[in-house]
């Protein structure tokens, strides 16, 4: 229940080897915009799975996430690209958490809350998962941005990488 082509691949990834065909919106000729605003990231997973599930009508997958920085006073939570009320553009977020963390000294440990919803035979099924802490920092990587810009400015301290260099595999 996505148009992220990085998200649908991701997922693709995730689950190779199993008896699972994933297809996204696109393939099934299916655009519309869900209103995500359930307070958690799993009420907004569910808004998501089940607004694409009752079109579709086949198993549906949707995730939502959160974004937790240590340092920060005030929490992106789930607006990480809504700030004040303004949907930012991905440079736009980018700059935004830049200038952020230059006023905390830099950088921060920094962690996702993901909500995934599974709706299967009209039965909803629900995960939470607190994603591996990272560092998020103000040192922006040269490379190309990979999922979204934020990737250029999340390093990954176990590989020594930013997320932006990873491979599929890492």
């Amino acid at each position: 229940a996505t148009s992220n082509q990085y998200k649908i691949q991701a997922m693709k990834e995730r689950l190779k080897g199993e008896e699972i065909e994933i297809i996204s919106p696109k393939d099934l000729n299916i655009e519309i915009e869900v209103d995500e605003n359930g307070t958690t990231v799993t009420e907004n997973a569910i808004l998501k799975a089940n607004a694409y599930y009752n079109i579709a009508k086949i198993p549906t997958i949707a995730g939502d996430s959160a974004l937790y920085i240590e340092e920060f006073e005030k929490q992106p939570g789930l607006y990480i690209h809504r700030i004040e009320g303004k949907v930012l553009t991905m440079e736009e977020t980018q700059e935004y958490y830049v200038k952020a963390l230059k006023e905390i000294g830099g950088e921060s440990e920094a962690y996702y809350y993901t909500g995934l919803a599974i709706i299967k035979d009209e039965k909803i099924y629900t995960k939470e998962i607190k994603e591996d802490t990272f560092i998020f920092t103000s040192n922006i990587c040269d490379k190309p941005a990979k999922y979204d810009a934020l990737s250029r400015i999340q390093y990954d301290p176990k590989l020594k990488k930013y997320i932006c260099e990873l491979t599929e595999k890492e």
